[in-house]
């Protein structure tokens, strides 16, 4: 008997409270969850829900959790109920749902994995040189370290025993840095009374029509850009609505949905390891991921929200104010820079008033506006807490690729293979530097989070119905099926929600790329759900 054994014994024999203790140290997957979750799509989304919707869309990320975290606890069910290594979710997928669908699943993952595992190359990157002191640092010296310092760890992961039992812990450290940090400044804007609690608890409380209207607080503003006040409505709207289906997207992508299983068989857990596995997903994904996007949003809205004279990048201000202006002038994008800045400069006050509401921060914006509060530590706190961040969610991108191609081949976490798939997303990381960069970032991002947004409800569809399967769980069907079944159908219909109003805003986008994209997107989504659907009531009845 192993040392992990010997606690989850321990654990089974102990009361609530020394249960929870035992299970705290052989959790794992879930903190790996958490690492790929809290990385630069959060980032992003959080600090912007914070800019346009304050403190009313606390709830939504907490919501976009706890239908992954069902799902995820689905995934966990499925395979937890398999004792024999050939029966992991890929290959019943295969075998009980459909291949195509299994395949897109595998391949979409792998696409999601190259394409954002450059985003956090590049988000690592700017923690350095915005926030840490590395300005003068060479981009390609700095994505260079951070990819030998992450292969490192992934050679040290793809082994047994120790070795690999460190980068768990490595990866625990990182979300806990992440949580601490953006916690640690929640805490001092508490001290300094700069947060709003009535607003701040009201937040809390979902109000699902906030989602296709401004907040109240632009309602003044609006009203005074006369004629435009039609524009800003749909400009704010329209931001709410990309942002609030980023935040869906980011809480659980499709490439966790792929992961998890692998992190559980590499853990060596079987069926009694059921209860574990839940208090593993709370414990490490939910927690700390509510904390941490929270916290930014707290931390986002207090300092930005419906405030006029907020700290903005030029460059920022500017995308929101020309968004404006085009309304006004058609032939706005011909014009040269000198007329430009003259019809900028006599804009009406309110609609600059309005674009710097509405202008997109980053972190260095969020550090640069606590200064008052943090003083010259706010680069330090945020700058950790960023790069701790790129740094897990880029591991855990290689981690998952790794699966994925040796998946692919058959040999699931075979080591060379594994090294191979791991390897890829972390050399485009190297190369963020061009990769994640104007036109070639459009066209790396649009069509993968076109991919993976279509697909992440067909990965739910994959589950829901494999959690239904005779033929695949057989004795181990859910005895309480009709409350599984509840649940997971609330949690893939929001998803599937979600992925046809993103992909409707694509297609609506006067943008030809974004416009092809969205409608592949909406023709493919329904026809792989019919084709899952039908072939697995096909398997079923055979």
């Amino acid at each position: 008997m192993n040392q992990n054994d010997e606690i989850f014994q321990k654990a089974q024999a102990s009361g609530f409270f020394g249960k929870l203790l035992y299970y705290t140290r052989l959790s794992g997957p879930g903190w790996v969850q958490a690492a790929v979750t809290l990385g630069g799509g959060t980032l992003v989304g959080a600090l912007y829900l914070g800019v346009v919707g304050g403190y009313q869309f606390l709830w939504l990320q907490p919501l976009a959790m706890l239908c992954g975290i069902i799902m995820l606890s689905a995934i966990s069910y499925v395979t937890l109920s398999k004792d024999n290594i050939a029966d992991r979710p890929f290959e019943l997928a295969k075998k009980h749902i459909s291949p195509m669908l299994a395949w897109g699943w595998l391949i979409a993952t792998v696409i999601a994995d190259i394409v954002f595992c450059a985003a956090q190359f590049a988000l690592g990157a700017d923690a350095i040189q915005g926030n840490l002191g590395g300005a003068n640092l060479p981009p390609f010296l700095i994505t260079g370290g951070l990819f030998i310092v992450a292969f490192y760890l992934i050679w040290l992961f793809s082994g047994e025993g120790k070795a690999s039992k460190i980068i768990d812990n490595i990866i625990k450290i990182l979300v806990a840095t992440i949580v601490l940090a953006f916690m640690g400044v929640v805490g001092t804007l508490m001290w300094n009374n700069a947060i709003n609690w009535s607003e701040l608890l009201g937040g809390l409380v979902p109000d699902f029509s906030a989602l296709f209207r401004p907040t109240e607080s632009y309602t003044p503003s609006i009203a005074a850009a006369g004629e435009y006040g039609d524009f800003w409505n749909t400009y704010i709207a329209d931001s709410q609505r990309n942002i609030i289906i980023g935040a869906f997207g980011t809480a659980v992508g499709i490439n966790m949905t792929f992961l998890l299983p692998y992190s559980l068989m590499k853990k060596g857990w079987g069926k009694k390891h059921r209860e574990l596995s839940r208090f593993d997903l709370a414990l490490g994904l939910l927690i700390p991921f509510i904390l941490g996007a929270s916290a930014l949003i707290i931390s986002t809205a207090s300092q930005f929200h419906a405030k006029k004279d907020g700290i903005v990048s030029e460059a920022a201000y500017h995308q929101v104010l020309d968004a404006r202006l085009k309304a006004e002038h058609p032939n706005f994008a011909t014009f040269d820079a000198n007329k430009v800045a003259q019809i900028r400069q006599v804009a009406p006050q309110v609609d600059k008033d309005l674009s710097v509401m509405l202008a997109k921060r980053n972190a260095n914006d969020l550090a640069n506006a606590l200064k008052p509060f943090l003083g010259n530590w706010s680069q330090l706190i945020f700058g950790i807490g960023i790069l701790a961040m790129a740094l897990s969610t880029m591991l855990v991108h290689m981690m998952m690729n790794g699966y994925a191609i040796s998946e692919a081949f058959g040999q699931p976490g075979q080591r060379k293979l594994f090294l191979i798939g791991a390897v890829m997303p972390a050399i485009a990381g190297f190369f963020s530097p061009l990769l994640w960069n104007g036109a070639a970032k459009t066209a790396l991002a649009v069509p993968a989070s076109v991919i993976a947004t279509t697909l992440l409800p067909i990965a739910y569809l994959i589950f829901l119905l494999l959690m239904n399967s005779k033929k695949a769980l057989g004795d181990e069907l859910p005895k309480n099926r009709v409350l599984v079944n509840i649940l997971m159908i609330g949690a893939t219909g929001i998803a599937t929600f979600a992925s046809i109003w993103a992909l409707l805003g694509k297609y609506q986008s006067t943008n030809v790329y974004d416009h092809q994209f969205g409608l592949v997107g909406l023709i493919g989504l329904p026809i792989l759900a019919l084709i899952g659907i039908v072939s697995f009531m096909r398997k079923e009845a055979s």
